[in-house]
């Protein structure tokens, strides 16, 4: 397998990973736990919960331009309030961007 392709399979593992931790942490926010201590409330938490099935959706299936896509959904996600979650999503962009 080529260098290309093993980063691929681990920026489609990352995603989904990654996506699972954001879905998770966006729960937690609806339920007023959160790192962060500014607050969209429930509107964030949803947005944030559509977005992390985005994310793992992105990992079952990327298209074209994944990794762009992984790296402004983090940074979304970061700004509504999910921290660890976009990091981490941020993470596997940079991952996928290397390929």
């Amino acid at each position: 397998m080529g260098d290309v392709q093993k980063t691929d399979k681990l920026m489609r593992i990352m995603a989904i990973i990654t996506g699972i931790i954001a879905l998770g942490e966006s729960i937690l926010k609806l339920f007023n736990i959160s790192i962060l201590q500014y607050d969209f409330g429930l509107i964030g938490g949803l947005f944030c919960i559509i977005l992390s099935i985005f994310v793992i959706f992105l990992g079952i299936k990327p298209i074209t331009h994944t990794p762009a896509i992984l790296g402004v959904i983090g940074i979304v996600i970061i700004i509504f309030g999910v921290l660890l979650g976009g990091l981490a999503i941020l993470l596997a962009a940079f991952i996928g961007a290397l390929s």
